[in-house]
């Protein structure tokens, strides 16, 4: 997973919200892949709605479901698709600005940890590349060593 998610359209009268990788963090190994897709309708006086996370990006629902459950507001209502990596919901058309305040502040979390995973692949490999250059230099060391 290389990408870092960014609010692209999250206005309380657009009825979608859609989180594409940043192009100035391309660097990242991603060129605007979608992240995670929220569309949104209204149905009466309810909204209803999905998100969807694109291909590759999949194993951030379950951190997502967390995010969600720890502090949705009442009158959102969701069901969980883990096979499509989905989520449908449901809420209150009056509670469309805190219900949309709430998805942003999950987004800009998954944000972070998409971005905290990519400096720690970073780390990583070079960790990886700074032993195996040790172990070289050792085996070179205690080779000249015996000679």
């Amino acid at each position: 997973m290389s990408a870092v998610a960014q609010v692209i359209s999250s206005e309380l009268k657009s009825n979608s919200w859609t989180v594409r990788t940043s192009p100035e963090l391309a660097k990242f190994r991603v060129n605007k892949q979608e992240i995670l897709k929220i569309f949104s309708q209204p149905v009466a006086n309810q909204m209803q709605g999905m998100c969807r996370f694109e291909k590759g990006f999949e194993q951030l629902l379950p951190l997502f479901r967390g995010l969600i459950w720890l502090g949705k507001p009442k009158s959102l209502s969701l069901i969980f698709d883990h096979e499509r990596a989905q989520v449908f919901f449901t809420f209150a058309q009056s509670e469309e600005q805190e219900v949309v305040r709430f998805f942003n502040q999950v987004i800009l979390l998954l944000k972070k940890e998409v971005r905290f995973k990519e400096i720690l692949e970073k780390v990583i490999e070079k960790n990886k590349r700074f032993q195996a250059e040790q172990a070289l230099l050792n085996s070179a060391l205690h080779g000249a060593a015996w000679d």
